[in-house]
């Protein structure tokens, strides 16, 4: 097609002259209607003039004085001209010949004038298209800022009271880009999550108290609910048409309270999901060979010290494998629980490969192991080899 509209384009320039000047107007030229109609450029030439003498303002857009280059490479002077200004210039033009021409003359002049009208609204809706489709681009990367893997758990963890419903709405418009149910169940948990550790860290000295944790226990309450739903529907929707109505009953269902955190408190030690494991591709290391005996060079007494299979264990540690700190949403501060599971082989006692893991991981990050009040330890398959044993690691705040 892009092909045929430029081969008709060139059609109308080689038999008509048909252009298109700067302001974007189809024009032709006078040497052209002269050579078309058999006429000779001079006595064309001075009808213009004529006409320009008459009515000047035909000489500021209707037909604009110009040059071309003859055979002998001198400029000689033309005229560009409009539908319009065509239209006085040939109209005196008379006999059968020169009717035929002129009809030939008017119809390119309206197909030109119809195919760059097509092609310019053809730019439009393709620079349209170009920028919908860049602003769907931009929505993405924003929604992308707040959900999705562990951001969905810090962003209910630290948004504000008063941002909360915008945060929601977006929470409502990022679950539109997800078609898989169980993909979905995975993001409602982890705002739960990161929604339970909010209300958890408002102080009971904060004038909104009741307000917030009423309406944030809400929100963790209907969430879980959803939990393996596969209505592809917006949830928050409805959920926050009920906003208004608990905010108006904050005052008189003091009474819920102690249920409601009886389920948060289920809701910070229940199995980890999913999303909670850092999977590392590493076979665990038993602390029973974790130190050895040696002997002090300086007082030749014996002591115990690290021993080298730990040391070059934890050289090939698979550190790059670990989330960085801020994605974690811990706080080492309070008081941790830790799960591992591992993939190791039948050798291997699992109660005696979590200490050496917890170690090297708080290690990497800089914490204090001994913040790990709660661990939990489980073997949850067997390997034949080294390579194919792997860690599974989940920290969670009490």
């Amino acid at each position: 097609m892009k092909n045929k509209n430029n081969n008709e384009l060139s059609v109308f320039e080689e038999e008509f002259g048909l252009t298109v000047n700067e302001e974007g107007n189809v024009v032709t030229n006078s040497l052209k209607v002269a050579e078309y109609y058999g006429k000779d450029h001079a006595d064309v030439l001075k009808k213009i003039r004529k006409f320009i003498d008459l009515i000047p303002e035909l000489g500021q857009g209707n037909f604009s004085e110009t040059y071309f280059t003859d055979k002998w490479n001198r400029k000689q002077p033309m005229f560009a001209m409009d539908r319009q200004g065509f239209s006085m210039l040939v109209n005196k033009f008379t006999g059968d010949d020169a009717t035929i021409f002129t009809y030939k003359y008017t119809k390119a002049f309206e197909a030109m004038i119809e195919e760059l009208e097509h092609r310019r609204e053809q730019s439009l809706n393709t620079i349209k298209a170009l920028n919908e489709k860049d602003e769907k681009i931009q929505r993405k990367k924003m929604l992308d800022s707040y959900f999705g893997k562990r951001k969905t758990v810090t962003t209910f963890k630290y948004c504000g009271y008063e941002e909360f419903t915008n945060i929601l709405n977006l929470f409502d418009e990022y679950l539109l880009q997800i078609r898989e149910a169980e993909d979905k169940r995975v993001e409602y948990d982890r705002l739960v999550y990161g929604l339970t550790q909010n209300r958890n860290s408002i102080p009971s000295t904060d004038k909104m108290f009741m307000l917030k944790t009423t309406a944030y226990s809400y929100y963790i309450q209907e969430f879980t609910k959803k939990k393996g739903s596969s209505d592809n529907k917006s949830n928050g929707q409805k959920l926050r048409h009920k906003n208004g109505i608990i905010s108006k009953q904050a005052e008189i269902i003091n009474e819920k309270d102690e249920a409601l955190n009886s389920l948060e408190n289920k809701l910070n030690y229940y199995e980890p999901e999913d999303y909670e494991w850092i999977e590392l591709k590493v076979h665990p290391f038993s602390h029973n060979y974790m130190t050895t005996a040696a002997k002090d060079w300086n007082t030749g007494n014996p002591k115990i010290v690290k021993s080298e299979g730990y040391y070059k264990w934890q050289n090939k540690f698979p550190y790059q494998q670990l989330p960085v700190f801020e994605e974690l949403g811990i706080d080492f501060s309070k008081r941790v629980c830790a799960w591992f599971r591992f993939v190791a082989k039948s050798t291997f006692d699992p109660t005696n490969c979590s200490k050496t893991a917890l170690d090297t991981i708080c290690k990497h990050y800089g914490v204090d192991d001994n913040k790990i009040e709660m661990m939990e330890c489980k073997k949850i398959d067997t390997c034949k080899e080294f390579w194919d044993g792997k860690i599974y690691v989940a920290f969670r705040n009490q």
